[in-house]
């Protein structure tokens, strides 16, 4: 924890390379401190199946998911959302020129009693 899910519509015309995009995002968050890189767990789902506004096809969106265990204050969670759009913004720069796209940024807050995970060895 903290995960990152970006999902993202099927008509954007840049193909980040997700790789890079989660690195600066993970980076990102490790800065703001309280976070270890490797604990950080991303990934990005296209969507084909999706309908967006009136329906017109220059309608395009990315929404980031970043969840995280519930004890992390506002402030954090602040300027977590916010150094993350940068980053997003910079990597879908064709999209928000091109098309009708919206980036949206959500935190999910998970609440620790009911998360666990299982760690190899």
């Amino acid at each position: 924890m903290p995960h990152i899910t970006l999902e993202y519509s099927d008509n954007l015309p840049d193909q980040p390379d997700f790789r890079a995009l989660f690195a600066e995002l993970h980076q990102a968050l490790v800065s703001l401190g309280d976070v270890q890189v490797n604990d950080i767990k991303s990934r990005a789902i296209k969507l084909t199946d999706w309908y967006a506004g009136d329906g017109n096809p220059r309608h395009a969106f990315v929404h980031l998911k970043l969840y995280f265990i519930n004890r992390r204050t506002d402030e954090f969670k602040r300027r977590a959302l916010a150094v993350m759009q940068p980053i997003v913004a910079a990597h879908y720069a064709t999209s928000l020129n091109e098309r009708d796209c919206q980036l949206c940024f959500e935190l999910v807050d998970i609440q620790g009693d009911y998360y666990a995970k299982i760690v190899s060895n």
